[in-house]
C-alpha cells in the first residue's frame, strides 16, 4: 500500500505541476471573412469587401499583407476591425508581419469560378439508339 500511494503522489505531481501544462497559444489571432470570393468564369478579377480582425496579447507593430503587397499597417495597437477593398486574380494568401517581417498570423482566401476555364467533357451523347 505505501509504495502505491508513492506512485499517486508522483502522478498528481506530474499532472497538476505547473511545469508539466505547455500552453501553446498565437499571440496574434488574425481572421479575414469572407473567405471565399466567387468570380463567373475562371481567369476573372475578383473584387470584395473583406472584413479584417485580427488581435494581440500586446500592443505590436504590426502591417498585413496581400502576397507581396503592403495593404495597411498600424503602430502600438492590440486590436484592429476593418474593412477593405481587396482584388483576387486567385487564391492568396493574407499575412501580419512585425517590423521584422517575421510572420505573425496567416490566412488563406480563395478565389472559386463557377465556369471552368477548361473544356468540360459531356456526359452523355446527343443520341440514342432508343
Amino acid at each position: 500500500m505505501p509504495s502505491s500511494l508513492k506512485v499517486l503522489g508522483v502522478l498528481s505531481l506530474l499532472c497538476c505541476s505547473p511545469l508539466s501544462i505547455s500552453k501553446t497559444t498565437s499571440p496574434v489571432t488574425l481572421q479575414i471573412r469572407p473567405i471565399t470570393c466567387m468570380v463567373k468564369i475562371a481567369g476573372e478579377l475578383c473584387k470584395m469587401t473583406a472584413r479584417v480582425k485580427w488581435q494581440s496579447s500586446t500592443e505590436q507593430d504590426l502591417c498585413l499583407f496581400q502576397e507581396e503587397q503592403k495593404l495597411a499597417c498600424w503602430e502600438n495597437t492590440q486590436k484592429v476591425t476593418e474593412q477593405f477593398q481587396i482584388t483576387l486574380a486567385k487564391t492568396m494568401l493574407f499575412t501580419l508581419k512585425n517590423n521584422n517581417d517575421d510572420v505573425l498570423a496567416k490566412q488563406v482566401i480563395e478565389l472559386h469560378s463557377s465556369v471552368n476555364e477548361g473544356y468540360r467533357r459531356k456526359l452523355k451523347s446527343d443520341w440514342s439508339v432508343f
